[in-house]
């Protein structure tokens, strides 16, 4: 995989992307848990998609890394640079950061792997405060991929 790392274009983005993900939280469906999660993804091409939980009563609802990834597939792009998440109870004004669970993080992996970049991911830095920008494979180590299972993706590339 191609070691791309966030470029000055797509940190100049970043505050377009951070605001995308608190803003789509707000219309997360989560009549169970109460709980607002709102995802962006930036991607190679400059375009921001986003994505919020949407609980059922199975139990069985959709991330907002999920939807945001859905959007971006069905928008026709396949190469995620950079994902913002935020979460927070229903009607907290001031959300905070939420790295990807981890089936998210391995849906992450599937179109970072597809896309051959890294993918960068805003978390809070609880020793330095604020946020800072981490590798997907920093925080998925040794992931399990298309490459385990002898599938090449290169045909589903655009």
């Amino acid at each position: 995989m191609q070691l791309i790392l966030p470029t000055e274009y797509d940190l100049a983005h970043a505050e377009a992307l951070l605001d995308a993900a608190r803003k789509v939280r707000l219309n997360a469906y989560e009549p169970y848990s109460k709980y607002q999660v709102g995802a962006a993804i930036l991607t190679v091409g400059g375009r921001i998609y986003v994505g919020c939980n949407v609980e059922s009563a199975d139990y069985d609802g959709t991330h907002a890394e999920e939807a945001a990834l859905a959007a971006m597939v069905a928008g026709g792009d396949r190469t995620p640079v950079l994902l913002a998440v935020f979460g927070g109870l229903e009607g907290d004004p001031d959300p905070s950061n939420a790295p990807p669970c981890g089936k998210c993080r391995q849906k992450l992996m599937e179109f970072s792997s597809l896309s051959g970049h890294e993918l960068g991911i805003f978390v809070t830095d609880p020793a330095r405060g604020g946020l800072r920008v981490v590798l997907l494979s920093e925080i998925l180590p040794w992931s399990f991929g298309p490459a385990n299972i002898g599938v090449d993706l290169s045909k589903y590339r655009r």
